[in-house]
């Protein structure tokens, strides 16, 4: 089973297999194919449930794919930095 802790205090507890089951449905094609066209707290939402899941990989594959559809100034984006743009480094990403 999978448990989640919710921040009100509740325990939702998931059966092992419809966790696996729900990780491995979101992962693979439609990642590449939705992951792009989500707007930044709806893929956090989504990563943060598969995480809770146990599917971190799965969850950085949304991140990064996600990260593709950005555009400068967006939380995720990773792609050349401009030459005008002071930025922050976090990790091995970049924020302006």
């Amino acid at each position: 089973m999978a448990t989640i802790e919710q921040t009100d205090t509740q325990t939702v507890t998931i059966p092992a297999d419809v966790a696996e089951q729900f990780a491995d449905t979101w992962c693979g094609r439609l990642t590449d194919d939705v992951g792009p066209i989500l707007n930044c707290d709806e893929v956090e939402a989504l990563a943060a449930l598969l995480r809770a899941l146990g599917a971190e990989q799965a969850a950085d594959e949304w991140i990064d794919t996600h990260a593709q559809g950005d555009e400068p100034g967006d939380d995720h984006f990773q792609g050349p930095v401009p030459a005008e743009v002071s930025f922050d480094c976090d990790a091995a990403r970049w924020r302006p």
